[in-house]
């Protein structure tokens, strides 16, 4: 038997998406077209029964997050530091040539190199992440008193979560899912506190009406 259910919301689209910069600890305002994203799962969210929204205090967590709590009366937004972005030290700001040139194996080779050696030198440590993250984590599975949840954070973050879960639904166990912008996914808490991904990456609530690739 479901007893909770949990939202997992990445950010809508940036002007730094846009423009192929590297977020991380950085911040960029939502997009006019990030907004109408929000916009679209906030509509999608309004019905769910949520009563709490846990969000990264980043700024375009927080705007997302504001769009989907103007659709829920009384709603509260909770920031928490644990749900921040990983930091990708002085990679941040600068053009995004990891994703630029993975299409490209030829070219990668070259790239993948000094991008894993200035996340090592100057980025934040995965052991790090993954201890904030999970402590966030396990604070919003502590909450007894709320009922449906909603959590808006970064699509390295939300991996941080959704990779230890187990998966039900046939959701194929991945060590990275692909997480579009104001997805939504979907973890059930069952009446032994188990926790269960039971939905993905859904972006039916902006099919037909924008496109990712914005």
């Amino acid at each position: 038997m479901v007893k909770k259910t949990i939202y997992l919301v990445r950010h809508g689209t940036t002007e730094w998406i846009e423009q192929g910069r590297v977020h991380g600890s950085s911040d960029s305002p939502l997009s006019k077209f990030g907004e109408w994203e929000a916009q679209q799962a906030a509509e999608a969210l309004a019905g769910c029964g949520i009563t709490h929204i846990f969000a990264s205090p980043q700024g375009r967590a927080m705007q997302t997050a504001g769009f989907i709590a103007e659709k829920i009366p009384a709603v509260q937004i909770t920031p928490l530091n644990g749900l921040r972005e990983m930091g990708f030290g002085k990679m941040e700001g600068k053009r995004d040539l990891y994703k630029k040139y993975s299409r490209f194996p030829v070219l990668f080779i070259f790239v993948a190199p000094v991008w894993f050696t200035m996340l090592g030198l100057t980025g934040e440590k995965r052991a790090n992440l993954h201890a904030r993250v999970m402590a966030a984590w396990q604070h919003i599975l502590s909450q007894e008193d709320v009922g449906d949840i909603a959590i808006v954070s970064h699509a390295i973050a939300l991996n941080t979560i959704l990779t230890t879960l187990p998966s039900i639904n046939g959701i194929k166990k991945k060590k990275r899912y692909n997480l579009a912008s104001c997805s939504i996914s979907q973890v059930k808490i069952d009446e032994h506190g188990q926790a269960y991904l039971a939905v993905i990456n859904n972006t039916a609530h902006k099919e037909n009406k924008g496109t990712d690739e914005h």
